[in-house]
């Protein structure tokens, strides 16, 4: 009979040796050899992977015990209360400008500790964050700063903005120019216990430490480790060598748009994962209102940066809780989350998750309108759209040839060629295939049918979103023939510029805002706009839905209705994408559960059935 008890700084496991298999699968789990016993991370969720591993022979000792009353009732049972609270007379004293489901928001980021807020985009979860540390700070022994927040590049100067209305004790540090621009930021905040130190992704490996993840291997100096480590690396070369933002004693991290740290062998992943570890850090706060790109495995990265004790190993976490199927391949897909576990995974991630859907809180805002025009594609366009799909490549009318290396590269194709027609720049090597690059051109049946929904739209402003950059140049393009005043937010434009554009555009001074999903597609705000006009969908689930919520959030209530057209081409690969689209919604909302969430409100789901049965209808071939 399995007998556990605290020991040490973990959860020693007394048990048999044919239960050996049932300890090991614990997430966390170590056989200690010189002891001779197992020990299990000592946290709420361990306790209850033990009680699910052993549900009717599994003996408590009276330390753990205690321990687990006392987690229960200071932390999980407040969290558990507040997660699903969005109205009511409580902390009404807390700040008149707050929604009342923004003032449980606020209740339950400081409950928890650390967690994932994962309301749905536009709802305010900056302001949230902003205003628990203000709640917070007011108590010196509860103090907040420094603090760093890590965000889309986009969304840096907003943090800034908000911070001076939310958090006005806090002195905001935007890292932004050279790095010795940074460098000097980064210093002057080290010195500043009030200082809100504001970073986007793709610097964090450059500012931070690595954490280690699997078998990547990290780089060390000799100076880090003299035993392994490589003679010649360079401080600023090694992995785990502190660099400025280690050595900030940061109280809090808050890691915004946190579906960016879904990848954990990225390193900006593993960067973020170090900084949210510092031993001075008291609070994690992620923020997203899409924590899955694909499937419930995604989850995994996130919640291992909020509360790394809980989640220590991915593998462990995939086997327990994550439904698998084979693939056509031969290989394996996360398909959903396992049925067998599945009250269990939501036992142990709901402490540390809230989630509030816009139709659920915000039933001011306008509903969504879907639309999709159709177009087809010119002769010569289909052409080379057909022969790339059959034999991966095909000659263009300038005699030029264009090619698709392998299966992933000819999706690409289909998918540019699906927009417009192509041309190919040989960047004077025409014997060397390698310097090739393809690029988008006129004529484009889908920039035909964006300038007819525009006239037909009279002088309404208009937003207009892309994947690819150089389609929303050729958009650019034909505005500037027909003089419609327009602001570009893409890769290319610097942050002054794009910051310069939303501004204009929500002010009514540009007819059109065009944009990248990667650029544009989060934590901006315009509103100003009751249509968005996408030429292309991204293979993400998150972009989309990130994209078309940069027209639907707080603000949009002045429309009657948002207006989301697609243009899609017909008889492309197109088709299949929105189908694989709708399909990935559907996981997003088991971990969500937005239609339960409304459903127990009394309100309409209609836009999720709608959903649904577009994915069945597809299972069976009716769409």
């Amino acid at each position: 009979m399995p007998h556990v008890e605290i020991h040490e700084d973990a959860i020693r496991v007394d048990t048999s040796w044919n239960e050996k298999e049932l300890v090991k699968a614990i997430p966390g789990s170590r056989w200690k050899a010189d002891d001779k016993m197992w020990t299990v991370p000592l946290t709420m969720v361990a306790c209850s992977q033990l009680k699910g591993q052993f549900p009717k022979t599994l003996e408590v000792g009276p330390l753990l015990t205690q321990w687990v009353w006392d987690q229960y009732n200071t932390r999980v049972k407040p969290s558990l209360e507040l997660r699903e609270q969005f109205t009511g007379d409580r902390f009404r004293s807390m700040d008149d400008r707050l929604y009342d489901f923004q003032r449980f928001g606020v209740a339950w980021l400081v409950k928890a500790g650390s967690g994932l807020l994962g309301d749905e985009m536009g709802t305010g979860k900056t302001i949230q964050v902003l205003s628990a540390m203000n709640f917070l700070d007011e108590d010196d022994n509860d103090a907040v700063l420094p603090a760093l927040v890590i965000a889309p590049n986009s969304v840096k100067a907003n943090w800034a903005k908000e911070a001076a209305t939310w958090l006005p004790q806090a002195t905001p540090y935007v890292l932004t120019g050279t790095a010795t621009a940074k460098a000097k930021l980064i210093a002057a905040a080290a010195k500043d216990p009030t200082a809100l130190v504001i970073t986007n992704f793709e610097s964090t490996h450059r500012l931070s430490r690595l954490s280690g993840y699997g078998s990547i291997r990290l780089i060390r100096c000799v100076t880090c480790d003299k035993t392994y480590g490589v003679p010649g690396i360079k401080p600023a070369q090694c992995d785990v060598h502190p660099r400025p933002l280690n050595d900030i004693p940061f109280r809090t991290v808050v890691v915004d748009e946190a579906h960016r740290i879904k990848d954990p062998k990225a390193k900006q992943t593993r960067a973020t994962w170090a900084l949210g570890s510092g031993a001075s850090v008291q609070r994690r706060w992620a923020l997203t209102g899409t924590p899955l790109a694909n499937d419930p495995s995604d989850l995994w990265s996130i919640m291992h940066f909020v509360a790394p004790d809980e989640y220590p190993t991915k593998s462990k976490f995939v086997d327990l809780y994550c439904l698998l199927a084979w693939n056509v391949h031969g290989g394996m897909d996360v398909v959903g989350i396992n049925p067998e576990r599945r009250d269990e995974f939501y036992k142990i991630f709901d402490p540390r998750f809230r989630r509030m859907p816009k139709a659920l809180v915000l039933q001011q805002l306008p509903p969504k309108i879907r639309q999709t025009r159709l177009v087809e594609m010119t002769p010569k366009q289909r052409k080379a759209y057909d022969e790339v799909q059959s034999r991966l490549a095909t000659r263009l009318a300038d005699g030029s040839i264009l090619v698709a290396k392998s299966d992933l590269s000819a999706q690409i194709r289909l998918l540019q060629l699906a927009s417009s027609y192509c041309i190919v720049d040989y960047h004077d090597a025409p014997d060397d295939p390698t310097q090739w690059t393809v690029e988008l051109a006129e004529p484009s049946p889908k920039l035909d049918e964006f300038m007819a929904v525009l006239d037909e739209l009279g002088d309404r402003p208009v937003v207009v979103a892309a994947e690819q950059r150089r389609l929303i140049e050729l958009a650019a393009a034909r505005l500037d023939k027909t003089q419609i005043s327009y602001g570009l937010i893409t890769g290319q434009v610097d942050a002054y510029e794009r910051q310069r554009a939303l501004e204009q555009f929500q002010a009514g001074r540009l007819r059109c805002l065009l944009f990248t999903l990667k650029a544009g597609g989060t934590g901006l705000t315009m509103t100003a706009a009751d249509t968005m006009i996408r030429l292309q969908r991204s293979w993400s689930m998150i972009d989309n839905k990130q994209g078309e919520d940069r027209v639907h959030r707080i603000g949009s209530e002045i429309h009657e209705a948002i207006n989301i057209i697609d243009i899609v081409t017909e008889g492309t690969v197109e088709e299949a994408q929105v189908t694989r689209l709708y399909e990935k919604s559907m996981r997003l909302d088991e971990i969500t559960r937005d239609r339960a969430t409304l459903l127990k409100a009394g309100r309409s789901i209609v836009h999720l059935d709608d959903e649904e049965n577009k994915i069945m209808n597809s299972f069976l071939g009716e769409a």
